[in-house]
């Protein structure tokens, strides 16, 4: 069994994709496992410092029953963009449109120094997550020296689309 995405909420909207995503279909509707015990373990991690980071910019607790699932999702989908901001790159959902690569080789620190790598892969501006983390990690030495207080701005700043209107008796 595969364990669940930590970053399914921008998959499932088409803000992002991974290589390492398996659509499921459950109760509740589509959701996503990631089909690589290493990518999600580093996943994971990483999910879980954007969490802290963006608990603490939203100012809510870590509880189901009182966060507002819209901030789990600017924190999953905002967490990203500010990942890929890191690297020089135009965030999907950034008012450019779609991002380009902006990092060269593994540590190098350099937007635009070098080619574009096999896990640099774009979808329609929707960068691949597990490539992403890859190259962020690479660029700071490790996924324990990423900034990720830097990416607490682009949660607050995380827009989502609206659902359509309801219609009521």
């Amino acid at each position: 069994m595969h364990a669940k995405c930590p970053f399914a909420a921008p998959i499932t909207v088409g803000r992002a994709h991974c290589r390492h995503a398996l659509e499921v279909v459950r109760r509740g509707g589509s959701e996503y496992d990631c089909v690589s015990a290493d990518s999600h373990a580093i996943c994971v991690e990483v999910f879980g410092a954007l969490k802290r980071q963006g608990l603490e910019a939203f100012a809510v607790e870590d509880d189901l029953t009182s966060m507002p699932h819209s901030v789990s999702v600017k924190i999953q989908t905002g967490g990203l963009d500010g990942l890929r901001r890191l690297l020089g790159e135009v965030p999907a959902s950034g008012s450019a449109g779609v991002g380009s690569p902006g990092v060269g080789s593994p540590g190098a620190g350099s937007p635009g120094a070098g080619a574009s790598q096999p896990d640099e892969i774009e979808l329609a501006g929707a960068r691949d997550i597990a490539g992403l983390i890859a190259a962020v990690a690479a660029a700071y030495g490790g996924v324990a020296s990423i900034p990720f207080a830097a990416t607490a701005p682009d949660m607050l700043n995380c827009k989502l689309e609206r659902r359509g209107r309801r219609r009521g008796g």
